[in-house]
């Protein structure tokens, strides 16, 4: 069985999949397609797919398609950028609490958590024997200073509505610091909370 993983971008207007296969033990997942639908609250809709750095604009008779992920079955992960973990320090595998306590943060992210929870349910469904998992973009931030997270505005307002600096994009800083780090050879990278003392 070739073990597959999706990685899943549910954006505001689009979605992105990119495609891996399991490589040997100890090296990197080999990536192997892309595919994404752009324009979906503006129509029309686009979906453009790339294998092997070749962008494929049709798909002919004779094309095969991915025989990685022809069978449900090797689809072994599928893991989702959600914008928003709220106090998740890190990433998440989504079961029933899991999926329900980032239901109860759409509100805090309204244009990419509820759409990205509609592609896990959506997955739960159909990929029975995949592992979901969310990675959060906030979870990068979650060592900010309690003085630095804290809106100057009623306490007991912000902690009953969940209103604090959450911080974003963390998937994307989380990246350059491990690629920064590699490149000046360093083992060590610092917490986010040290970019705010």
């Amino acid at each position: 069985m070739v073990k597959t993983t999706l990685a899943i971008n549910a954006g505001s207007s689009s979605v992105k999949v990119s495609v891996y296969k399991a490589g040997e033990t100890g090296e990197a997942p080999l990536h192997i397609a892309d595919a994404q639908i752009a324009g979906l609250t503006a129509p029309p809709a686009t979906l453009t797919y790339e294998r092997d750095s070749e962008e494929i604009i049709k798909l002919e008779s004779t094309n095969k398609g991915l025989t990685e992920i022809a069978d449900r079955e090797n689809i072994t992960h599928a893991c989702h950028r959600m914008v928003h973990g709220g106090d998740y320090p890190e990433a998440h595998v989504v079961d029933s609490d899991t999926y329900h306590h980032l239901e109860d943060l759409t509100d805090l992210a309204p244009l990419h958590n509820a759409s990205a929870l509609a592609i896990v349910k959506g997955c739960t469904r159909i990929l029975r024997k995949a592992k979901n998992v969310a990675y959060f973009d906030s979870s990068f931030h979650a060592t900010i200073p309690e003085a630095v997270r804290t809106y100057p505005i009623d306490p007991e307002h912000a902690q009953k509505n969940k209103l604090r600096k959450y911080g974003f994009q963390g998937i994307s800083y989380a990246f350059i610091t491990r690629a920064v780090a590699g490149y000046l050879k360093r083992t060590k990278v610092k917490p986010a909370s040290l970019l705010y003392t």
